[in-house]
């Protein structure tokens, strides 16, 4: 039986990633410090899955781990990507996102490991409108795309130097079930389950969407079809949707009224207007795309979070 590890493997994107592999017959081994993620994410997997709680800042841990392990692949998603709390902790974001991935990928070329799928952003990207291909030149406006930048360099430079073949998958905004931060639409979802009123700061800014489960089947074709080199490719749906659109998408499944109120707190001083990815290359790479669109992923959700029954 073919082996992965999972950085980050009890968080919210690891767990889909779990999911996803014990459905294609890997042994499934997690790494996580549980800072951000929870064993509650794998009760169902539990008698499947190999945990190990460790830091990926513990070099010695992590390097033991993946000797006992040795995985064929390694998908590196271990990470501070909550925005707010990586401008106020610029130096452990730093930290933890550079230095954790290079402990990361240093520990899978010396035991072996084929392939190295590392979660990138598409926050390394400036504000353009229309399609945002890879070759965009990265203009990270805050430390969290700085962060992800320097560790693309660092995948960029163990493929260059190893055997084992990286890839920096630049993830647009994922959103699902068993989400660990606050970010846009979970911060909406903990209102509605409050009340049909939610407080928003930039409403009129898109994103591109994608679908949690999506990005796990898109992660494990990646890992099992890139062999050698470094790749960088964009995981995004092509579509892009402001906070207000989602507020209506949101409403009209509900069949109910939300009303937006605008909080100046929540308002970022910097903030891109634009970011729709391009996903000629990931096509390419995979010969896949998402499925799911954003009417569909929001109805997930909503039956997840129970609120929308579900039918049949």
């Amino acid at each position: 039986m073919k082996k992965i590890l999972i950085t980050g493997g009890a968080g919210f994107i690891g767990r889909w990633v779990v999911a996803y592999g014990l459905r294609k017959g890997y042994r499934v081994a997690v790494y996580d410090n549980l800072q951000a993620g929870s064993l509650d994410h794998l009760i169902e997997f539990a008698n499947r899955v190999d945990f190990y709680k460790a830091d990926i800042l513990d070099a010695p841990t992590l390097g033991a781990v993946m000797a006992e392990v040795r995985p064929e692949i390694v998908f590196h998603l271990a990470a501070l990507h909550f925005i707010p709390y990586c401008n106020a902790h610029p130096q452990e974001t730093l930290r933890v996102n550079v230095e954790g991935t290079y402990n990361v990928l240093e520990a899978a070329a010396q035991n072996g490991v084929r392939t190295a799928v590392v979660a990138s952003s598409g926050a390394i990207y400036p504000s353009v409108a229309g399609l945002i291909p890879e070759t965009l030149s990265p203009a990270p406006v805050d430390v969290y795309g700085l962060s992800k930048l320097l560790a693309e360099q660092v995948a960029e430079q163990f493929a260059r130097t190893t055997r084992m073949a990286c890839i920096a998958a630049r993830l647009f905004n994922t959103y699902g079930p068993f989400e660990t931060n606050p970010h846009l639409i979970p911060h909406i979802i903990a209102a509605l389950q409050r009340g049909p009123v939610v407080e928003l700061g930039n409403i009129h800014t898109k994103r591109d969407y994608i679908y949690v489960e999506d990005v796990a089947r898109l992660l494990i074709a990646l890992g099992e079809r890139v062999t050698e080199g470094y790749e960088v490719v964009n995981v995004g749906t092509g579509q892009e949707y402001s906070a207000e659109e989602i507020v209506q998408t949101l409403a009209e499944l509900m069949g109910q009224e939300i009303e937006v109120r605008i909080d100046p707190a929540r308002v970022r001083p910097v903030d891109k207007l634009h970011q729709q990815a391009d996903t000629t290359r990931l096509h390419k790479l995979t010969g896949m795309l998402p499925t799911i669109t954003l009417r569909e992923g929001l109805t997930r959700l909503l039956q997840h979070e129970g609120l929308l029954a579900r039918v049949g």
